[in-house]
């Protein structure tokens, strides 16, 4: 008569602690992250490309205008500096079917100085996430977006 096995044999487990082993490896990084990375806003396309102007007109020490249509989204940044002026980048800003600028102003103006200070509009984007209100810090040039 043939004992009945029990239990799992040597190789067996080897291979399940492997398989662990190479999942846990391939996770660590997710699991390392976890709570430190905020989801996207609504707003952050607008604020990606305030980061931009901002970090080009310190870049370059050049004036950084960027001109905004609430209505439809379309954006054009010019520079002006030593080099002489022109337009540095032109389209518009995606924001998703759902999400919409909200303002009084036919258009939005943000003017970001070599130093990196501003001048700028502050606009209301609405989407699914709620309502924040974009602004930008006169003195650093730092664009922020608050829920309202």
């Amino acid at each position: 008569m043939r004992a009945v096995r029990r239990g799992f044999t040597l190789w067996e487990m080897a291979l399940v602690l492997a398989v662990l082993a190479i999942s846990l490896l391939l996770a660590a990084p997710a699991i390392g992250n976890f709570g430190l990375t905020r989801p996207r806003g609504d707003a952050e396309p607008l604020l990606d490309l305030l980061r931009t102007a901002r970090g080009e007109a310190v870049f370059a020490s050049a004036i950084v205008a960027v001109r905004l249509d609430p209505t439809s989204g379309a954006f054009r940044v010019d520079t002006t500096g030593v080099h002489g002026m022109g337009t540095y980048a032109a389209g518009h800003i995606d924001l998703g079917g759902a999400t919409v600028f909200v303002s009084d102003l036919d258009r939005l103006q943000f003017l970001f100085q070599p130093s990196g200070a501003s001048f700028a509009d502050s606009v209301a984007v609405r989407g699914p996430g709620g309502t924040q209100m974009v602004k930008v810090d006169p003195w650093t040039g730092v664009a922020r977006a608050e829920a309202r």
